[in-house]
């Protein structure tokens, strides 16, 4: 396909053998599944047998491609930067399926970007994003591959039929009649192909936006978390400051009472060496007692 291979310590499998498959999140079990509200939405689901939940695997290269059963799109993304939603689209992404314990981590062919489940939830209607392997959040990144059939000829067999069924029309109507309804149809024809094309495109300038929205919601969900880390520090400074301020009071009074004992000493100390002075005075007098 002309793609470059973007190489990963875990080994890619070339032997997975085309046909239907279900793809499910090794830890929650739930499936990706293309949503039942919005064509172009991909969602994880728990596990039932709609066909919006079944993927035709078809190899592309040294990789693989998913189309979904249903609705014919391919499993893509917005764009490669990390955080870019995978949404269904007509053009395929080219998938490698890594090995890792039975399971399989779901690299885009071409960089280091994998399938990662939101937050690693199992909740109904949970979205899908690409993030780097960098051995964090593994949960998120491990996919169960499950064969549920052979299936992979119905869409060749689809198009045929109806290719059939086309042709056998326009063989039996007359062929000036056909030529008139052609040259009636065709800007009728062209008026559509434009309006499938702006479609298409504001499709993609939705994507765009819900991934924007999405990382929007990232990042003042980590500033929530920066603040109130910081209001954590800010209340533990406070409470520090608290007990130093407790501290500084005790500290001085204990330098008041201490104060105050040395002036009570020194009092003291004034007071017995006026009694000493005043009892050597007596010792020294005429008449008064002594030590013979």
């Amino acid at each position: 396909m002309g793609q470059d291979i973007s190489h990963s310590q875990y080994p890619p499998d070339e032997n997975l053998q085309p046909g239907l498959y279900r793809i499910s999140n090794a830890v929650t079990g739930t499936a990706i599944q293309i949503s039942d509200d919005d064509s172009t939405k991909i969602v994880t689901w728990e596990q039932h047998n709609r066909e919006n939940q079944q993927w035709f695997l078809q190899r592309s290269g040294h990789g693989y491609q998913l189309q979904n059963r249903r609705h014919s799109t391919y499993l893509a993304v917005s764009n490669t930067d990390n955080h870019a939603l995978v949404y269904a689209s007509r053009y395929p992404t080219t998938w490698l399926f890594l090995k890792f314990n039975g399971n399989y981590i779901v690299q885009r062919a071409d960089m280091n970007r994998v399938l990662d489940l939101h937050w690693g939830s199992g909740h109904n209607g949970n979205e899908i994003h690409i993030w780097n392997l960098d051995g964090g959040n593994m949960p998120h990144r491990i996919w169960r591959v499950e064969r549920i059939g052979d299936a992979f000829e119905e869409v060749a067999t689809n198009t045929r039929q109806e290719q059939s069924v086309g042709d056998s029309s326009a063989k039996a109507e007359p062929t000036s009649k056909g030529f008139a309804e052609t040259q009636e149809e065709i800007p009728d024809l062209s008026e559509l192909s434009q309006l499938r094309s702006e479609l298409s495109q504001a499709k993609q300038e939705l994507l765009d936006l819900h991934s924007l929205l999405y990382q929007r919601d990232e990042t003042i969900r980590q500033l929530q978390q920066d603040l109130k880390s910081k209001e954590k520090a800010l209340s533990l400074a406070r409470k520090t400051n608290e007990e130093s301020t407790q501290l500084r009071h005790q500290h001085s009074l204990l330098e008041s009472k201490f104060q105050q004992q040395q002036t009570e000493t020194a009092g003291l100390q004034a007071k017995m060496d006026r009694v000493e002075y005043l009892m050597s005075q007596m010792m020294n007098k005429p008449g008064g007692n002594s030590t013979a």
